[in-house]
């Protein structure tokens, strides 16, 4: 793969020591102070802290943590009187966040294991996450008629938490019962769920804590869905073990205006916060057009960059638009996890260098209780500084898929550690990720990864940030063996125009012919759950895609 780290041959009579492996350890993680999901509740109720939810409308509601325990205590029993059982699996339907909340503790404290589902979720939907978890309880608003075999519907929260029936006591969890459920994609498409157990979850809470000093004096910020492991588990989860002052906004909402994120980080004093990397972008896009803007944010430090790849050259201009408004020039740390690590488990602190930007950021070390390494097709440690196949182990990773409602064991490597998708490198001690295997271009005698070729397309003034795609055109695809390049053009851009100018951008920067170019609108740009664009769906705007039924990726 050409442009990728290789270890450096020694010259001629030069003594040089071998490079250190590959494989980066995050130390020993100390006892947390509690064990489970619940118990970290029933500690958090007694804190003077809780959750703002800021509605679609822009609207803040306030609940302490005590009356989180209170309500979903009460939904605890209403789902016992209705027979769910412990260890029975929930999926949770819901466009009321309040509800989510509320229905996700009721399953912790009932020992049941909740699957939360963006609430669009239609009939199809829950068939696959039935098909994933197996016979599940259903608790939702708006259910589409016929529910799939083995779900059973019970109604919308607030009815449930209307019913009253006479409280019960949590129920005795172990630290290795599952506690919580995630969706993700098997290598066919069909869907699978990642079953993430108490100490999974408290784990990486805990290790996240440890490592960037988090504390019940934390006040964050999150704008991705609760529904999704990054919103539910990296923020909210770890926010009541900590007993802090957490705030969620609507995803959509601040969507519609992005600098509505840092109108909320500065109205709630906010000091740790997130989002993928496209968000940078476009922050500091809109910023450019509305130069008048004025907060106050020296108070965060921890703005996580995960998700996506991280880009240098965004990152240098969002640090560089915010510093006159007291961002710290360390603010942002690029970071690295996924659902089966119960989300990020690597960061670093990007610090702004004077040279050209960089091609790859380093995402850091890994935290408290965690280890990554880099091996071969063999499974073999590379040395530092080669590119392979990145592996991770330790407390926050599961080892096991739920799929057609059996319980089957991840991929992982002859000494278990968990066999990832992405493809990195280790330098100066830091963990650098390149890229996703399924994510490399290689065409016209080159080797890049689809993530450089569109942070190129987005340096051009008539392409709006966050809104390329490049992938490469497949047996099925008409022009095969060739580039396509998705993108939108800035309003007042002449498409066809833009669309010439996007060919020479990637013919001039990497020598590569691009078969297909197209400028898309919004609407035509499907995103995920945390704004990435779906590049699997995208394929079938190609002349001559294959159109068969398919299921669509479940990207992070």
């Amino acid at each position: 793969m050409s442009g990728h780290p290789r270890t450096a041959a020694a010259g001629p009579g030069t003594a040089t020591a071998p490079a250190a492996p590959a494989v980066l350890h995050g130390g020993a993680l100390p006892d947390p102070p509690v064990r489970t999901l619940g118990e970290a509740l029933l500690r958090a109720a007694r804190s003077p802290h809780g959750v703002v939810l800021i509605d679609g409308e822009g609207a803040a509601t306030r609940r302490s943590y005590g009356e989180l325990y209170d309500d979903a205590a009460r939904v605890h029993a209403a789902l016992a009187a209705a027979g769910a059982a412990t260890g029975a699996r929930v999926i949770l339907r819901t466009a009321d966040t309040a509800g989510l909340l509320t229905a996700f503790w009721a399953c912790v404290l009932g020992g049941l294991v909740p699957l939360p589902l963006p609430p669009g979720t239609g009939a199809d939907g829950l068939a696959e996450a039935a098909d994933a978890v197996g016979e599940a309880w259903l608790v939702g608003d708006d259910i589409p008629a016929g529910p799939p075999p083995g779900l059973r519907p019970l109604g919308p929260v607030g009815a449930l938490r209307a019913a009253r029936p006479g409280a019960l006591r949590p129920a005795a969890a172990r630290p290795e019962d599952p506690a919580v459920l995630t969706l993700t994609s098997g290598s066919g498409g069909r869907p699978k769920a990642v079953p993430l157990t108490h100490r999974n979850v408290i784990g990486r809470a805990h290790a996240t804590a440890l490592a960037r000093g988090l504390d019940g004096t934390t006040r964050s910020l999150n704008w991705m869905p609760l529904d999704h492991v990054s919103g539910i588990v990296m923020f909210h989860v770890r926010d009541v073990f900590l007993g802090c002052h957490q705030v969620h906004a609507d995803t959509a909402w601040v969507r519609a205006d992005p600098l509505r994120w840092l109108d909320l980080a500065d109205a709630e004093r906010i000091d740790t916060t997130w989002a993928p990397g496209p968000a940078f972008a476009v922050v500091t896009d809109r910023l450019a057009l509305r130069p008048h803007r004025s907060w106050d944010l020296s108070r965060l430090r921890y703005v996580m960059n995960g998700g996506a790849p991280v880009k240098d050259r965004v990152v240098r201009r969002f640090v560089a638009a915010l510093a006159p408004h007291g961002l710290p020039p360390t603010a942002v740390h690029p970071g690295w996890g996924m659902p089966e690590t119960a989300s990020g488990v690597v960061d670093s602190v990007f610090r702004p260098g004077d040279g050209p930007p960089r091609r790859f950021v380093p995402v850091g070390v890994p935290h408290p209780g965690v280890s990554v390494r880099v091996v071969d097709e063999r499974g073999r440690v590379v040395p530092a500084g080669t590119t392979g196949r990145l592996q991770v182990s330790g407390v926050p990773v599961t080892g096991t898929y739920l799929e057609g409602g059996t319980v089957r064991p991840a991929p992982l490597s002859a000494d278990g550690w968990l066999v990832t998708d992405d493809l990195a490198f280790v330098a100066d001690g830091e963990l650098v990720v390149t890229g996703r295997a399924d994510g490399l271009v290689e065409t016209d005698g080159g080797s890049w990864y689809g993530h450089e070729i569109e942070d190129a397309v987005e340096e051009l003034p008539c392409v709006l940030p966050a809104s390329a795609v490049a992938r490469v055109l497949d047996a099925g695809d008409a022009g095969a063996g060739g580039l396509a390049v998705f993108f939108r053009p800035r309003p007042g851009t002449v498409p066809g125009e833009a669309e010439e100018l996007v060919r020479e951008r990637v013919r001039s920067r990497f020598g590569a012919r691009a078969a297909h170019v197209e400028a898309l609108t919004e609407h035509d740009l499907p995103r995920t759950a945390t704004g990435k664009l779906r590049r699997s769906v995208l394929a079938a705007r190609l002349p001559g895609a294959r159109r068969g039924p398919r299921h669509p990726e479940r990207e992070a």
